[in-house]
């Protein structure tokens, strides 16, 4: 049970984590368009995060975006790494519950 506890926490704090204020900020400062792209959508974080991690940011012009975009997407890569690693204690802890019935 302690690696099922464990593995959600590290899901829940991958996902608290997961926002890029930085970049974000840059974008609306920089391209109002392509963050207004983000904003309309209902899971704009979410959004900014799987475009962070596809490199979007290498299409922009603009070096402030592509600099903030780097320094996001290393940040985003340990995150999703936290994610995978609490997802994989879950699966982990379930069939350590399901094996010891």
């Amino acid at each position: 049970m302690l690696v099922l506890a464990v593995g959600a926490g590290l899901i829940l704090l991958g996902l608290a984590f997961m926002g890029l204020p930085e970049l974000n900020r840059t974008l609306k400062q920089h391209d109002r368009a392509q963050w207004e792209v983000f904003a309309k959508q209902g899971r704009g974080r979410m959004s900014l995060f799987s475009w962070t991690l596809s490199r979007g940011f290498e299409s922009s012009e603009n070096i402030d975006i592509q600099y903030a975009g780097l320094i996001a997407y290393k940040y985003a890569t340990r995150i999703k790494y936290i994610i995978l690693l609490g997802v994989s204690l879950v699966i982990i802890g379930a069939i350590m519950f399901l094996v010891n019935r």
